[in-house]
């Protein structure tokens, strides 16, 4: 069977430590550890998985938001390697994060006649009029790491739980900190747009508020995801109060201005030394793990792309198929300054 992946655009997936406008890879380190998200991966593969005639007439148009983070990178790469894999079909288009564009190339894979589309929105309000028109033409819609908004049908979505991610790390915290301890957190929040960064607003907030003891919430800052604001949030918050202590970062995007901004203010001390400030992320780009490793960042809540872009074609094939849609879960895991050499010593983020 000849096997083949067309491409609408040339994609490049950029190796830049942690940018993630797309919420939150250019990642060689693909695997996460047997015990966890890999084993969850090949169970759901082998089960999924169509037979080899099943895939041969189905195509799959995958519209991307944009591929400027690690985790899309490692997405896309995932994606790409099943369909090649499996004999399907792939056309790729990538937005850039603009979302007229994105409908238009939607509309195109429509006016192709694919099979399936996997969308991983820019934003997933202003991508329902093109799923409508998806719905319209019959053909099955997979959401990749964002839901879209309401007015539309689409056959499954494939993301996190990012709301009960966020409060394992903040119980994982709490379970580590000495008696006596008060920490006074600055918390930054990505698109308001955003489905996933407004989940981990909120999952943020709902569990520091169990714990009023142990945590004050200082000041909240947006950041839409942009690196320079969220360096500007730290230094102007630190300027205003530097009995902070926390920061509670929604994506591993932003960890390289908020480390620049520590370290300007002389604040970017080792986990357990004097003047640490507590720091919290959200994705697994392969940085994050890093500063783990090396005692500087506490932990991170790893949404797995490689299980979640596999989830994807499974249920893509799924739907092609004419299969009901079921659960389609990545349930991801958190990756500590206590476990990042023991029980995830093989991951090495993406």
């Amino acid at each position: 069977m000849k096997k083949k992946v067309l491409s609408l655009m040339l994609v490049s997936a950029m190796a830049i430590s942690m940018l993630a406008g797309c919420g939150s890879a250019a990642s060689e380190s693909t695997a996460a550890p047997a015990s966890t998200a890999e084993e969850s991966k090949a169970e759901e593969s082998s089960e999924a998985a169509p037979a080899e005639e099943e895939s041969d007439a189905v195509t799959v148009g995958v519209s991307w938001c944009a591929i400027e983070s690690q985790m899309w990178a490692e997405y896309q790469r995932t994606i790409q390697a099943e369909c090649e894999a499996r004999g399907i079909t792939l056309i790729e288009s990538v937005a850039e994060n603009d979302v007229q564009k994105q409908n238009e190339q939607i509309e195109n894979f429509i006016a192709q006649g694919v099979d399936a589309i996997i969308i991983a929105p820019a934003d997933g309000q202003a991508v329902v009029s093109a799923i409508v028109e998806c719905n319209n033409a019959g053909i099955p819609v997979v959401m990749a790491n964002r839901a879209a908004g309401e007015g539309c049908e689409v056959y499954a979505t494939i993301s996190s739980d990012n709301k009960a991610m966020v409060a394992d790390e903040i119980e994982y915290i709490v379970s580590i900190t000495p008696e006596g301890t008060k920490y006074r957190c600055l918390e930054l929040v990505g698109s308001l747009t955003d489905v996933n960064a407004i989940a981990r607003q909120e999952g943020f907030e709902e569990s520091i508020a169990k714990y009023p003891d142990i945590f004050e919430l200082v000041a909240t800052v947006p950041t839409e995801w942009s690196g320079d604001k969220a360096l500007a949030g730290v230094q102007n918050t630190f300027s205003s109060d530097d009995t902070v202590n926390f920061i509670f970062s929604p994506s591993d995007a932003l960890l390289p201005s908020i480390v620049s901004g520590l370290q300007q203010l002389g604040k970017y001390n080792k986990v357990g030394e004097d003047g640490h400030v507590t720091l919290v992320t959200f994705d697994g780009a392969a940085d994050a793990v890093t500063a783990i490793r090396d005692g500087y960042v506490d932990c991170v809540t790893v949404q797995d792309a490689t299980v979640q872009a596999t989830l994807c074609v499974d249920a893509a094939v799924d739907a092609a198929s004419g299969k009901p849609s079921k659960d389609y879960i990545d349930p991801g895991f958190t990756v500590s300054s206590e476990n990042v050499d023991t029980d995830y010593a093989d991951f090495t983020g993406y």
